[in-house]
């Protein structure tokens, strides 16, 4: 298959598909096509990112920082171009202009007239109000209430409208006073006051220093509001304006403020005086002078419109910058000023060549990691989840820096790439999150004019913060990361400022930035959570948490059925053993094999390792409704771990660590309960409904399942028993197909036997019976966990073994019975096997203790020549057949001759002679 076909582009001819004829694509090269598509949209999407991230025009704005050494060739200028001050320059000085412009003001020729109107006015007003009190009294004193009601309600209408505001003591005082100048109120005859009134004293004193200041000139606004010495004073009427220092008119508030001192020295000893004077004086001043902003502000932009953005120029032929030079001020400035300039007379166009260029480094860049992960990591290249995962994160990262370099007082060494590369590496593996972070270290450097030292910064404190989350087991590790992320970023930096002595303010203003990008690793796990439940994946700190076994479910596990909790500890110690010692994920295969037998605790007195000594349910049970209890397990499993919210890579261990094996011991009891007028026993009704393990780690926790499980039955667990009943179980696995899809190799199954051998001999180690330990009685006085008198077997209906009416498996797996022997890697059918069968814990409790060893042919033996039969090494044809191969046992590869990288495939059955006949089938 060629390149374009195997990547669904080439041109195909019609196939016929049953009875007609198909002139498009299969269903598989149709999904090859969509593959493609979507990860070329991923890669597209990486490079039209990164394409806009670049700076765009001023490039030497961003890239080019005082105290850099200048290390392309001398620059010399090809045009005359002027120097342009820094934009940040050109404002403070346009904002200076700007606030030493003095504010102009119109001079009001009638102040004092309008002041001399607001005096009357509120005269009047006072009139009228105290008549109206006065008219109260005389009513109230005479008798009349209704009078003396209406004219309360005319004094307080009228005291409510009038100009001044007092408050109630003094419009009491100036009430009583009023008053007092009519004497004989209680007489019918009003008489004329005898003496001036005391409001229209204070009012008269109010007016007359009103008019001294008008004399002297009153803005509108305060003094400290104005920045400038001098005001500019407009006279309208007369088109005249005059520069007046500001110290020698009033503020609005000084003119307040000095008209309070002047009551409180004018009445010394009257507080109250001195308050109604001012109160009067506030309500009818008015300023001379009124704050023109219109003509203000249009003054002062004029004067900053002729700040000039130039400072010198540069003429034709000039060097800007010579090589090894460093970048001052100056040389700064002249870079800028000919880099716009070069952007104006291209009328702000980027230049096809520079596009070029920002395009063939980003299809570099990516084109190299794409192929890494398609070359070295091609499950994750395979899984959509991942890829997008991985697209979004560095798309994210590539945003940044677009932003970071479009910000004056940003810098790329704020950006978090190490969160980014800290996060692959717990998703994914620390290969992935290096490579990442060497993709983002050069993406950046790339853009700041390829700057090595960004890249070499970015990529040490990336690689720091990768290893330091290798073995996370604990969320206080990323504070430890975020440590070794800044302490790599020192390094560098601090390199760089001995080595071509860059500024000190540089290396501050650096190490600052880095300090902020480092500090990002410390929310890895807050981003984590958050990625779990984007994308359904499960890290390390996920697994961690799941392996306590204080956890709920396993709660319900131990005191439900303490048996099989017990039973998946020991699975999972074997099982977690044999996947380090492969380099298998040796966490995930403790958690599956902690969780793999949840469902025993729906029934889990019809599991031996729960039963205690006396009648055994399965007993009064026909063979193959045991099997359906002892399989319906399973879809428990499945069901309790939905409801419990596991992740799915924990699930998989479920269903697949019994895979579609037989269950030996009913089926053998079946067929020697089946006599000749009887149907024949159906094999697929006694097996498992799978799926088969489909990883190392579930091929693992199968056969540490079955070991375990089986090793309890041995009465004399002995070095060789223990060896020749791996060895058994091995076999039957890998005869039976169950491990072919695990990739697991002939050197991988061999450490796993090895692995396994030692720890159970660890765990049934001889133990020394003390001289006056009595004997353990026979009978056991504990209760005995008894199971119902009878079964409905409707309940079991829906966990039927038969895969065209299973439930639990994927739907490509579920076919009808009759195609069961055809599906790869489930082999004819076998008689059944009577050493397995006695393998079985279930045996064990149906049997008497046995007088002697399991013997003859494939069953359990004592001899050290019988367990090694088939161990012998045979031809180099035979020894590079896989484990799954025709005849082929698990020791029939010798350590010399043994291609570790051969997978326990089902061998293709070849005719004599072939080429092939070495070759895994697919």
């Amino acid at each position: 298959m060629g390149i374009l076909e195997s990547i669904g582009l080439s041109k195909r001819k019609a196939r016929p598909v049953g009875q007609e004829l198909e002139s498009g694509r299969t269903d598989k090269e149709s999904e090859a096509r969509r593959h493609w598509l979507v990860r070329g949209g991923m890669f597209l999407a990486l490079i039209v990112v990164t394409v806009l991230a670049f700076p765009r025009g001023e490039v030497y704005e961003y890239t080019v920082e005082v105290g850099d050494t200048w290390r392309q060739p001398t620059l010399v200028a090809s045009f005359n171009f002027p120097i342009r001050k820094d934009a940040s320059r050109v404002d403070r000085e346009r904002q200076e202009a700007r606030r030493e412009t003095p504010p102009y003001f119109q001079e009001l020729p009638n102040a004092q007239s309008k002041m001399a109107a607001n005096r009357d006015t509120l005269r009047q007003q006072l009139d009228r109000i105290l008549e109206a009190y006065a008219d109260y009294r005389f009513h109230s004193t005479r008798n009349r209430p209704d009078a003396a009601q209406a004219d309360s309600l005319r004094y307080v209408e009228l005291r409510r409208n009038a100009l001044v505001t007092l408050t109630p003591g003094q419009w009491r005082i100036l009430t009583d006073s009023y008053v007092r100048q009519i004497p004989e109120l209680s007489d019918t005859a009003r008489q004329p006051a005898t003496e001036e009134r005391l409001d229209l004293q204070l009012l008269e004193d109010a007016f007359r220093l009103g008019t001294q200041l008008l004399r002297v000139g009153v803005m509108n606004q305060s003094r400290d509001s104005i920045y400038t010495d001098n005001i500019i004073i407009r006279n309208e009427e007369e088109s005249v304006q005059r520069s007046v220092s500001k110290d020698n008119v009033y503020g609005l508030n000084e003119a307040y403020d000095y008209a309070r001192k002047q009551f409180d020295q004018a009445y010394p000893n009257d507080e109250t005086r001195a308050s109604l004077t001012y109160a009067f004086f506030r309500d009818i001043f008015q300023t001379s002078l009124r704050y023109m902003r219109a003509e203000t502000i249009r003054e002062r932009d004029r004067r900053a419109s002729e700040v000039t953005a130039y400072v010198g120029g540069v003429r034709e032929g000039e060097v800007i910058v010579q090589k090894g030079e460093r970048i001052t001020d100056e040389i700064k400035r002249k870079l800028t000023s000919l880099e716009r300039e070069k952007n104006e007379r291209t009328a702000g166009q980027l230049p096809w060549w520079q596009l070029l260029g920002e395009t063939i480094f980003a299809l570099l860049t990516f084109l190299f990691f794409f192929y890494y992960l398609y070359q070295i990591r091609r499950e994750v290249w395979d899984d959509q989840r991942d890829m997008l995962l991985i697209s979004i994160t560095l798309l994210a990262i590539i945003a940044l820096f677009g932003v970071a370099v479009r910000i004056p007082w940003a810098h790329l060494y704020a950006v978090p790439i190490a969160l980014a590369a800290v996060m692959l590496t717990i998703i994914f593996n620390s290969t992935i999150g290096l490579f990442s972070t060497l993709v983002l270290a050069l993406v950046g450097g790339q853009m700041v004019g390829l700057d090595l030292e960004f890249t070499f910064a970015s990529f040490i404190a990336g690689a720091l913060g990768v290893f330091s989350v290798r073995d996370i087991k604990n969320r206080g590790q990323f504070v430890l990361s975020a440590g070794l992320v800044f302490l790599g970023y020192v390094l560098v930096i601090v390199g760089t400022y001995l080595y071509l002595g860059t500024p000190t303010e540089r290396l501050g203003r650096e190490l600052s930035y880095a300090a902020v990008g480092s500090s990002f690793t410390i929310t890895a796990y807050l981003v984590l959570w958050i990625l779990e439940r984007t994308f359904d994946v499960t890290t390390d700190l996920t697994l961690l948490e799941l392996s306590d076994t204080n956890r709920p479910l396993l709660k319900d596990l131990s005191l439900k059925a303490p048996g099989s909790f017990n039973h998946s500890l020991q699975v999972a110690n074997l099982a977690e053993a044999a996947a380090d010692r492969i380099g298998a994920n040796a966490l995930l295969t403790r958690v599956g094999a902690l969780y793999h037998d949840i469902g025993k605790m729906k029934k889990p007195e019809y599991f031996v390792e729960n039963q205690r000594a006396g009648a055994n349910p399965h007993d009064k049970l026909k063979p193959r409704m045991s099997a359906l209890i002892i399989a319906s397990h399973v879809k428990e499993g499945l069901d309790l771990a939905k409801k419990s919210n596991l992740p799915e890579r924990v699930k998989n261990f479920i269903p697949t660590h019994h895979g579609t094996a037989r269950i030996e011991y009913f089926y053998r009891k079946a067929v020697e309960q089946t006599g000749p007028e009887d149907s024949p026993v159906l094999e697929s009704e006694f097996r498992y409904p799978g799926p088969r393990p489909n990883s190392k780690e579930t091929g693992i926790l199968m056969l540490s399942d079955s070991v375990e499980a089986a090793s309890r039955s041995l009465d004399d667990p002995t070095h060789n028993r223990l060896k020749s009943l791996i060895d058994l179980i091995f076999k039957e696995r890998i005869e039976d197909g169950q491990l072919d899809d695990t990739g697991l190799t002939f050197r991988d199954l061999r450490q796993i036997k090895d692995t396994f051998l030692q720890m159970l001999l660890g765990i049934y180690h001889v133990r020394v019976k003390y001289p006056d330990q009595e004997e353990e009685m026979e009978d056991d006085s504990r209760p005995v966990v008894s199971a119902p008198e009878e079964i409905d077997e409707e309940t079991y209906k829906s966990v039927s073994i038969l895969w065209d009416k299973d439930v639990i498996g994927p739907p490509e797996q579920s076919v009808s019975s009759d195609r069961l022997r055809g599906l790869p890697g489930v082999r004819e059918t076998r008689a059944p096997r009577p050493d397995l069968a006695e393998a079985s814990p279930h045996h064990r409790s149906t049997r008497p203790r046995p007088d002697r060893p399991l013997s003859n042919g494939d069953r359990l033996t004592d001899s050290k020549d019988e367990s090694n039969d088939g161990a012998a090494g045979g031809s180099s044809e035979e020894t590079n057949r896989t484990a799954s191969g025709d005849g082929a046992t698990p020791n029939a590869p010798t350590e010399a001759s043994t291609d570790a990288n051969e997978t326990a495939a089902p061998a293709a059955d070849h005719e004599e002679g072939s080429d092939d006949a070495n070759t895994p089938s697919a």
